[in-house]
């Protein structure tokens, strides 16, 4: 399967163009777009289309799967990418009297992946687990293992993040760990943010993290959880 988003077709036409020994302004008029349009391009802020791609490969003498990478594997799923555009994200979830946590995420690239590093910013951001991150336009899973060496006990959680548009920049999710050490499992809907929230926020982001009547009557009649985590904005 051919990918350009995926593979960062920026990184691929970036270096591309300076083989040749080309600047922006050259391949800029080579392709009929604006110098801007090319830096947009080759920073992955927008993805051209087919007709454009052709033009450049036709521009730079090079093959098409020079710029859109093939994998026979995993298809369209990344790995080597940070989909938020942000090193530092905010997640939020309840326990059973309705009190909200905030962890913090924090991504690097590490040994060509994305690591994330699980945070208790009220702990002076003391990591609890370490994992890394796999995504596509429509979700995103983290999997994470408890952190340190001198830690014996075995946990892993992992956090499932619904990746479609959302109208105010909220990202909805599940994380699925354990209560308390007791290898009981546990699932949690959470809310991702690319900002720590306010007071005022707080509050509103609680309703969406519980748990609907529709739900619990799903739950009852089928016997396990859709949870909803449609990022819908009108809670």
């Amino acid at each position: 399967m051919y990918s350009l988003m995926s593979y960062n077709f920026g990184n691929l036409f970036r270096t591309a163009r300076k083989a040749k020994g080309l600047s922006i302004e050259e391949i800029a008029s080579k392709i009929d777009k604006a110098p801007s349009t090319v830096y947009k391009y080759e920073t992955n802020t927008i993805i051209p289309d087919f007709e454009t791609v052709i033009s450049i490969c036709n521009a730079l003498e090079i093959k098409l799967d020079d710029l859109a990478y093939r994998e026979e594997v995993e298809g369209n799923v990344e790995t080597t990418n940070n989909p938020f555009s942000t090193d530092n994200l905010y997640m939020y979830y309840i326990d059973t009297n309705r009190k909200l946590y905030e962890m913090k995420l924090e991504i690097k690239a590490e040994d060509g992946v994305m690591k994330v590093y699980f945070k208790v910013p009220s702990l002076n951001d003391k990591i609890f687990f370490v994992g890394s991150i796999e995504s596509n336009s429509d979700v995103a899973f983290i999997m994470l293992k408890n952190y340190g060496s001198s830690n014996n006990h075995f946990e892993k959680v992992m956090i499932f993040i619904n990746m479609n548009h959302s109208s105010d920049d909220i990202k909805m999710g599940v994380i699925c760990g354990e209560k308390d050490n007791t290898y009981v499992p546990v699932l949690k809907k959470v809310c991702i943010v690319k900002q720590t929230l306010n007071e005022n926020e707080k509050d509103n982001i609680i309703k969406r993290l519980e748990i609907t009547e529709n739900e619990i009557e799903q739950i009852k009649k089928d016997g396990y959880w859709y949870p909803d985590i449609s990022n819908n904005a009108g809670y």
